[in-house]
Formats: C-alpha cells, sequence, structure tokens
C-alpha cells in the first residue's frame, strides 16, 4: 500500500489518537493503524474507526477534563 500523500511505503504500526471536544480532551494510545514510512501519516480501517467512536463515546460519559487510555485496554 502507498501513502496518499507522498507515495511512501504504508507498513502496520501504532499510533495515539487525541480528541479535543467542549472543555476536554481524549488521549488513545496504542492505536493499530497502517504509517507511511517516509511522512508519519496514518490511515485507520474501518472497524479500528468504528472502535474509537465507541471509546469516545462511552469516555465522554464520565469525562472530566483529561482522559488517557490505551487502546488494548478498551478492546475486549
Amino acid at each position: 500500500m502507498k501513502c496518499f500523500y507522498c507515495k511512501g511505503k504504508m507498513s502496520p504500526g501504532s499510533t495515539a489518537h487525541v480528541v479535543n471536544f467542549g472543555g476536554g480532551v481524549i488521549v488513545i494510545k496504542n492505536v493499530p493503524c497502517e504509517k507511511c514510512e517516509q511522512c508519519g501519516e496514518t490511515i485507520y480501517t474501518g472497524m479500528i474507526v468504528k472502535q474509537l467512536e465507541e471509546i469516545v463515546r462511552d469516555l465522554k460519559k464520565t469525562m472530566v477534563e483529561v482522559v488517557i487510555v490505551s487502546f488494548d485496554d478498551k478492546v475486549a
């Protein structure tokens, strides 16, 4: 697979996904992705996007100001 932006090689990796909303921030670490070896651009599969949306929805219910979680801990 080639990077959409720079045409570099995409490889399996992980990244942090950050969501800003209202007065809060959610950081989800260790999110599986495809990452460009050249520019660092990341893409998620549809299944990962769905899981991220569910994690964010659930965390917003109990949110204070900042929440940092690991993707691995939230996906069972």
